[in-house]
């Protein structure tokens, strides 16, 4: 495995991680934070984008090693 194929699975976990800790304050708070909703809606973009470069530079999806927390499945 290439160096650049464990840094991008690497910025795809972490920003997944991300996500749902984003996600987990939000439910936490009961959902009554616009802003929360904002940054889990730009979390989810950026993860997601990081998956889309993944697949058209190594032709293959790559799942993330931690469950994710609030995506819509």
């Amino acid at each position: 495995m290439t160096e650049n194929k464990l840094k991008l699975e690497s910025l795809i976990d972490s920003a997944w991680e991300n996500f749902s800790a984003i996600a987990a304050d939000e439910e936490e708070g009961d959902y009554s934070d616009a802003m929360l909703s904002m940054e889990r809606t730009e979390a989810q973009g950026y993860a997601e984008g990081l998956g889309v470069a993944y697949h058209l530079i190594f032709g293959e999806s790559y799942t993330p090693k931690t469950p994710i927390h609030g995506a819509d499945e």
